[in-house]
This record gives structure tokens, C-alpha cells and sequence, in this order.
């Protein structure tokens, strides 16, 4: 008798483009609604993303796109996290693009932010305070706030951009978090999904079916983690105030 394995958990962003991420009456969102997708927005385009997410519903999940300016300023990223509050209230990840100081990181839980998405993990002396999940790239530096590692990025040239390379090998238990532009404005200003992510949706929904994959929302990594521990959560729908 093969002993069933726990499904690892996979949560799939895509980058929307800075201007015309609403474009086409933001159709794109329709092909993502069967896996959850959380998408990485600027704040230009926020409440027009979170408003367009809110009709369309689904399985949509979005993290604001913080740039390393604000990154490194706590005035610069106080205004940016008030701002984004009014512009999608419930937004509750973000996407860190540069180094962020401790202060900065406690700023982002008190103004709600308890999920951040980093490219390396910065060289803190306190370590994590609480343990994550065997297998998951997490640390909690500061209390409230979940930093979740990203896979590296795509492979250079035609194949990284088919998504046909830098695939994970999904490991029972494990989580894995894959990052790739998601939206492209076509010549009429059409938006639609890239191949890659395209691709990407495939190959996820296939080991869903197989029961060896998860998919969940950026947002609700913080949730598994300290309800269920190893059972993920269903992807979140943000809806639009």
C-alpha cells in the first residue's frame, strides 16, 4: 500500500504591466479563474486591478508592488501603504523590491500588511521568530509578518519566456512560490496573459488534478501557516471596497 503524501503548495504570481493592466474590460482575469493567482500590482494601477478583480471574482489574490525607493524610506512607504489602503482596502501582501530595513518591515504590519515577497532573505542577527513549515522558504523576523522567498528568475532567452524551463519539482509538503510578468497590452491596448504564465497555469492544474499540487494566494500563506500548518488555504477573492 503506497502511504499518501501531503500535496505541496504552489502559489503562482504574474506581474501586470504599470499602465493598461485593465485594458479589454480586464478579460485576462477570466483564463486565471481556475487556480488562484495572485498578481503583483503597482500602485498606479491598483484600484483599477482591485475594482476589475472584485467584478470578475475567482480565484484572484493581489500584492502590492512596493519599488526600492520606498522600500528603503519609512516616510516614502508609509505614503504608499496609505495610499494603496484607500485605493484597495484588504490588501494585505506586498512585493519588497529592495532592501527594507526592521523598522520598515515593523511599519508594514501596522499599517496591515502580514505577507511579504522577497527576492533574498537580508542578513537579520534575530533570526526568525517563529518556525516555519519544514520546506517552505518563510521567515517571521517580525512579529505579524511572513517573508516568503521567490524562486529565481526565469531562464534567459526564447525558452525562459515560453516557460518551458525553471520549473520546480513540486516536493510533498514543500512550497514553492514562481514569479513571471502576467499581463501584456497588445497594439488595440488588449490585454492578455503571456505565454509563460499561460504555461505555467497548465502545468499547475495538471498536478492539481493529480493531487500532488495545492495552488493558494500569496495572501493566504500566513493563514496555513499558523491555522492549519500543513493544509493550505483555498485562494482569496479580494473584492473591492
Amino acid at each position: 500500500m503506497i502511504r499518501s503524501k501531503v500535496p505541496a503548495t504552489l502559489v503562482i504570481c504574474g506581474t501586470t504591466p504599470r499602465q493598461s493592466a485593465t485594458a479589454g474590460g480586464a478579460t485576462w482575469l477570466q483564463a486565471t479563474r481556475s487556480l488562484p493567482v495572485t498578481w503583483l500590482v503597482g500602485i498606479g494601477v491598483l484600484g483599477d486591478v482591485a475594482a476589475a478583480i472584485g467584478r470578475h471574482g475567482g480565484g484572484n489574490d493581489i500584492a502590492l508592488d512596493i519599488p526600492p525607493a520606498a522600500c528603503g524610506s519609512r516616510a516614502k512607504l508609509r505614503d504608499l501603504l496609505v495610499r494603496a489602503r484607500n485605493e484597495a482596502p484588504g490588501v494585505s501582501a506586498v512585493v519588497l523590491r529592495g532592501p527594507t530595513p526592521l523598522a520598515n518591515r515593523t511599519l508594514l504590519v501596522e499599517l496591515g500588511v502580514s505577507v511579504a515577497l522577497v527576492n533574498s532573505f537580508e542578513d537579520d542577527s534575530r533570526g526568525s521568530r517563529r518556525p516555519a513549515p519544514r520546506d517552505w522558504p518563510c521567515r517571521n523576523t517580525v512579529w505579524g509578518l511572513w517573508e516568503v522567498l521567490v524562486r529565481p528568475h526565469r531562464p534567459r532567452g526564447i525558452t525562459g519566456w515560453l516557460g518551458l524551463g525553471g520549473m520546480p519539482t513540486p516536493k510533498a509538503g514543500g512550497m514553492h512560490v514562481l514569479r513571471t510578468e502576467g499581463v501584456t497590452a497588445g497594439s488595440r491596448h488588449e490585454a492578455f496573459m503571456t505565454p509563460r504564465l499561460d504555461r505555467w497555469m497548465a502545468w499547475a492544474a495538471h498536478r492539481v488534478s493529480a493531487g500532488t499540487v495545492v495552488v493558494t494566494g500569496l495572501s493566504d500563506l500566513p493563514a496555513a501557516i499558523a491555522g492549519t500548518g500543513r493544509q493550505p488555504l483555498p485562494g482569496s477573492v479580494l473584492r473591492a471596497a
